[in-house]
């Protein structure tokens, strides 16, 4: 029988080894704890908001909160600014212009060493300082007229806008109604929608601008227009321009029916397969032969009665092709319409 005798290792050298293997543990089979982030403080409100001054407050986090970074961003401005770290959830924010519109948002940092980290920054909350006081009215806006006029809806565009010694603030369109004229929508800019109107019915409107302080034009000269008739079924009508090897295909898909959704539609037409499709809009393209199929986009798989949507393409022809032709309609519940031009 044989006998093996192991020489002994020296202490140093087995402590060494063991320090080598418990260094080595995190990296093999123990990952180190990721610090918890904070949860996110409520977005601010504004409980005060002066010509040059807006009282803030939020919701606090909730963990241990060492301050919060509140964020200001002068709306146009391209460059967020921190504006205060605090220990507190509120803040006064002083020194603003008067009528001017900021932005903000808060976040919440931890304690040092208390296993959190930085929260996610909150929602945003966009407010206008009030204005100087101020008796001047804007002029009366010129050049107004209509457009995109449906069964239910119209769009009036205020083409040479108000000037005012202060700002515009936005644009009333009134209705004429037994004589009197009363208010019937508004927006802050030269496009004003009018909404709830009613089919096959004339209406005699003018356009008035105010400023921050609500002051009112003059009106506008009056026109009037009238609402489109409810149809049986929605239709689809072609524009199809080209120049040289170029052509621009526009199809406005048109719901004047009373109450029927069209929903998840399809617009078919015959394209020459050496056709080369540049860019569609609004609608994706699939092609089988010279077949061609349009298809919804997310935003306009449903045209709601009194609405529609404008859909085409771009493309590239060899020469002698023949245009796209036989465009039409359909959808799950109706049978293809053709279109007109």
């Amino acid at each position: 029988m044989t006998v093996r005798i192991l020489a002994r290792r020296p202490l140093a050298a087995v402590v060494t080894a063991l320090l080598t293997v418990l260094v080595m543990l995190p990296l093999s089979g123990r990952p180190a704890r990721a610090d918890t982030p904070l949860s996110t403080p409520g977005i601010p409100v504004a409980s005060t908001v002066t010509t040059t001054s807006a009282a803030l407050s939020w919701t606090p986090s909730s963990g241990p909160v060492a301050t919060y970074t509140l964020e200001v961003t002068p709306i146009f401005a391209s460059i967020a600014e921190r504006l205060i770290t605090t220990t507190t959830p509120y803040h006064t924010h002083t020194g603003l212009n008067p009528d001017t519109a900021y932005q903000y948002r808060v976040w919440a940092n931890p304690v040092p060493g208390s296993g959190y980290s930085m929260s996610s920054p909150s929602g945003y909350l966009t407010i206008r300082t009030q204005p100087l006081p101020d008796s001047e009215p804007p002029t009366a806006p010129g050049g107004v007229y209509v457009n995109s006029v449906g069964t239910i809806s119209a769009t009036v565009v205020v083409l040479n806008g108000s000037t005012d010694n202060r700002r515009v603030a936005g644009y009333v369109v009134q209705r004429q109604v037994d004589g009197e004229w009363i208010d019937a929508a508004t927006n802050g800019i030269n496009t004003v929608y009018m909404r709830d109107l009613t089919p096959d019915t004339s209406y005699t409107i003018a356009v008035i601008a105010f400023d921050a302080n609500g002051n009112r034009s003059p009106r506008s000269a009056p026109l009037t227009f009238a609402t489109a008739k409810t149809e049986p079924y929605p239709t689809c009508k072609v524009q199809i321009s080209s120049w040289g090897q170029y052509v621009n295909v526009s199809v406005t898909i048109r719901n004047f029916t009373l109450d029927t959704v069209l929903n998840d539609w399809r617009l078919t037409f015959t394209l020459a397969t050496d056709y080369t499709v540049d860019t569609a809009f609004s609608m994706t393209v699939n092609r089988s032969g010279d077949q061609a199929t349009g298809s919804p986009v997310s935003w306009n798989t449903r045209v709601l009665p009194g609405s529609g949507t404008t859909v085409g393409f771009n493309a590239f022809r060899p020469s002698d092709l023949p245009l796209p032709s036989g465009f039409a309609v359909s959808g799950p519940s109706l049978s293809p319409v053709p279109c007109t031009s």
